[in-house]
């Protein structure tokens, strides 16, 4: 799909911050969406997938790896899991899941989950948290993350260029170079928990102003209500009262931050930018 400019005066200087980072790190590709208001201001494409001849440019279509910014779905798959099987924060892991040894889960409790606090590994296998959260919301809603997040968001908001990676496709972008020198991309479970979340710059941006209307789009309420009031007491009972459900709280702003970012201030201004850093 041949990419889309549109570019408001207002955000040059973030375009021209964004250009200076591609070429600091070495990155093949970049990508900008802003929306205000439920309106698009600024859409504004660069790059190819990979720096090799023959490389695909950079389109509306093309899919970045989100890396960490991936916490937040994870997050978002969890608080609607809690919510509507009723369960308190405190409960410990190990009281709901049953595939993983009570040894292992210690005493962490979903609120631990939540804040990532605690262990980010797990027993000898090294189970990572994202994971533990993933067999969590299986057992609870009967969907893995992945299927749980399609079903309720994904298809409802028409995103179809978001997915876990668990087989090549030529929308992905190159987000890193391996050691024989090959651009490559990162292929996974599509199960919701590991790092090969892939998006393109307008499905990103769709995610972040679905929080900022606390799950409220196109007039159907698509995320309870409850869980943004689960998510602001987390904030009130935390001890920074910062870091929940994979988001960076600051004075009226939302960030995470990954090979992606994902702005979100109060004044319902979402910005997002892409970078793939294959050099």
């Amino acid at each position: 799909m041949t990419a889309t400019t549109l570019v408001n005066n207002r955000f040059m200087p973030l375009i021209s911050y964004t250009e200076g980072a591609g070429e600091k790190f070495g990155s093949s590709a970049a990508s900008i969406v802003i929306i205000q208001d439920n309106k698009v201001l600024t859409e504004w494409y660069a790059g190819q997938h990979h720096f090799k001849k023959g490389a695909l440019a950079v389109a509306t279509d093309s899919m970045f790896n989100l890396y960490s910014l991936r916490k937040t779905y994870v997050g978002l798959a969890t608080a609607i899991a809690v919510v509507e099987s009723k369960l308190s924060v405190d409960c410990k892991v190990s009281d709901v899941l049953t595939n993983i040894p009570d040894y292992e889960l210690g005493s962490t409790t979903i609120r631990d989950l939540a804040t990532k606090s605690g262990a980010k590994y797990f027993g000898p296998n090294r189970i990572e948290r994202e994971e533990v959260a993933c067999d969590l919301i299986r057992e609870l809603t009967g969907c893995n993350i992945a299927e749980l997040l399609t079903e309720r968001i994904f298809k409802p908001m028409e995103l179809t260029d978001t997915e876990w990676a668990s087989v090549p496709k030529e929308k992905l972008v190159c987000d890193f170079q391996a050691a024989d020198g090959y651009a490559s991309v990162r292929i996974e479970s599509n199960e919701g928990h590991e790092r090969n979340l892939y998006s393109s710059a307008r499905d990103l941006a769709q995610w972040g102003n679905l929080h900022l209307n606390r799950g409220f789009i196109n007039h159907s309420q698509l995320i309870p209500a409850d869980v943004f009031t689960l998510i602001e007491q987390l904030r009130v009972d935390t001890e920074d009262k910062k870091r929940i459900f994979g988001w960076y709280y600051q004075d009226k702003w939302l960030l995470c931050i990954g090979c992606s970012r994902l702005p979100l201030c109060s004044c319902a201004r979402f910005s997002c930018s892409c970078g793939a850093n294959v050099q």
